[in-house]
């Protein structure tokens, strides 16, 4: 079966799936906007507080508008990543690299798509996935200036230039490492490992890796303000890593909102790439070729010849009678 012929059926099921609603959609977009304009009351609370600046009900609306206009020229970037994604979904590949580079090629891959949910929850929850990974990078990048800061407003100086450079470093984050495994993962590219014989879906292992050690570097980084600051004042380790997460959330959720309205067409140029040009086997046209890999993974120890024999022909005729049912559909 084609590319083109698969691409076909995924686009047929992937209709049938939830989408937003238009309501939802301005209801994602108003969410982040409050986010975005309650992380910037709070910090310049707190700045004033500790006499850092002077706010005044004057300022405070240019300081509010600069924070907005950053979040909407973020989300007009995000919808040049996507554009980028659906015309070149290569640029997602580095992240096929990072799984590659983890298996170190102990095992198969194959392709089988299904249709994926676009609830506005979803929207919500990897809105927070994605905020946590830009902040875990910035934090770790950044991570050798914690040893020579001791002073609060070193401290919350150092929280503004996190946010600066999670910024700077937000298109590749979000192309490379938020796009692409969500992408790959909703392509149903899946990962046969020989050695232990388990299954798994590439875009989950990549998202739980990445989500992992952006999840460590932010309780390394806590630590290690806690252990600079001292005890006297506990909350501020904490309220730095907000001041990066609040803004980022909502930035991140308008990506979240405008890739929901690509990912299908992103999808199906991915299943494209995998199949046409990285030669993946699929379900639907190498059935019987990924059957035959599964079989290898069997322990003949453990059966007879003659069972063996069995379960081959077995398998065969399923695979023969799952591909005709495909073709009729």
């Amino acid at each position: 079966m084609t590319q083109k012929t698969l691409a076909a059926l995924y686009d047929e099921h992937a209709a049938k799936s939830e989408t937003l609603s238009v309501t939802q959609l301005l209801t994602g977009f108003v969410v982040s906007t409050l986010v975005m304009i309650g992380s910037t009351w709070g910090l310049l609370y707190v700045l004033s507080v500790f006499d850092l600046i002077s706010i005044t009900m004057s300022n405070l609306g240019p300081y509010t508008l600069v924070m907005l206009v950053g979040s909407i020229g973020a989300t007009i970037v995000g919808g040049i990543l996507c554009i980028i994604l659906v015309r070149f979904p290569r640029s997602a590949s580095p992240a096929l690299r990072i799984h590659r580079f983890f298996k170190r090629g102990t095992g198969e891959y194959f392709v089988s798509p299904d249709k994926k949910d676009q609830s506005f929850s979803t929207v919500l929850r990897r809105s927070l996935y994605g905020s946590v990974l830009v902040a875990g990078m910035a934090l770790t990048i950044m991570e050798f200036d914690l040893m020579v800061v001791a002073e609060t407003a070193d401290i919350l100086s150092f929280g503004a230039w996190v946010f600066i450079l999670s910024t700077a470093i937000l298109p590749f984050t979000i192309l490379i490492l938020y796009y692409g495994p969500w992408v790959i993962k909703d392509a149903g590219l899946f990962h046969l490992d020989l050695r232990d014989r388990s299954l798994s879906n590439v875009g989950d292992d990549l998202e739980d890796i990445l989500e992992f050690f952006a999840g460590v570097d932010i309780v390394l980084v806590w630590r290690e303000f806690t252990i600079t600051t001292g005890l006297d004042v506990p909350w501020l380790p904490i309220f730095v890593i907000l001041v990066v997460l609040g803004p980022l959330y909502a930035i991140v959720m308008n990506f979240t909102l405008i890739f929901m309205y690509v990912k299908n067409r992103a999808t199906s140029r991915m299943i494209g790439l995998l199949v046409d040009t990285y030669k993946i086997p699929d379900m639907l046209g190498s059935g019987q070729v990924i059957r035959d890999t599964v079989m290898k993974t069997i322990d003949r120890g453990l059966v007879s010849a003659t069972t063996m024999e069995e379960l081959v022909a077995a398998e065969a005729a399923a695979g023969e009678e799952d591909l005709a049912e495909q073709v009729e559909i």
